[in-house]
């Protein structure tokens, strides 16, 4: 994959990587923007059930960089079972069981390449009676920090 990190784009251009042009560098601030300016795909169910959620067709390179999801209601039997697929294929999944307590959130850091055209979908693949209140979300990067 050819995405570009961001220290590698500054040093490319020699742009504001010392602190000759006062103490904010660039690469301070285009980091904290980056940071903020991310793609997220998310979903609420008020009832947790099975099935696809929202999902995306990728405009560019990006990195897959997260998974979340906070269950409000975790129900009475079973567990909630979050995936983000990749094309149809799982990249990363969280559980919470219905022993979890209510409101409990879960999160996931992923390392994933992405291209154009790339299809990328929330899936719940188990969920539990009685389950309610989810929400998830992905989050996508569009240029690596390092």
């Amino acid at each position: 994959m050819s995405i570009k990190t961001l220290k590698q784009l500054l040093g490319n251009a020699g742009a504001g990587i010392d602190e000759s042009h006062g103490t904010d560098r660039l690469y301070d601030i285009l980091k904290a923007m980056l940071e903020g300016n991310s793609e997220t795909i998310s979903d609420i169910q008020a009832t947790v059930a099975t099935g696809l959620l929202a999902g995306i067709i990728a405009d560019g390179e990006a990195k897959l960089v997260s998974l979340r999801v906070k269950v409000g209601t975790t129900g009475t039997a079973g567990a909630t079972t979050i995936q983000i697929l990749l094309n149809g294929a799982s990249q990363g999944e969280l559980t919470v069981d219905n022993t979890d307590t209510d409101g409990t959130e879960k999160s996931l850091a992923l390392d994933v390449d992405i291209t154009a055209g790339d299809v990328l979908q929330l899936n719940v693949s188990a969920a539990p009676t009685g389950g309610a209140n989810m929400i998830a979300s992905a989050r996508l990067q569009p240029v690596a920090i390092e």
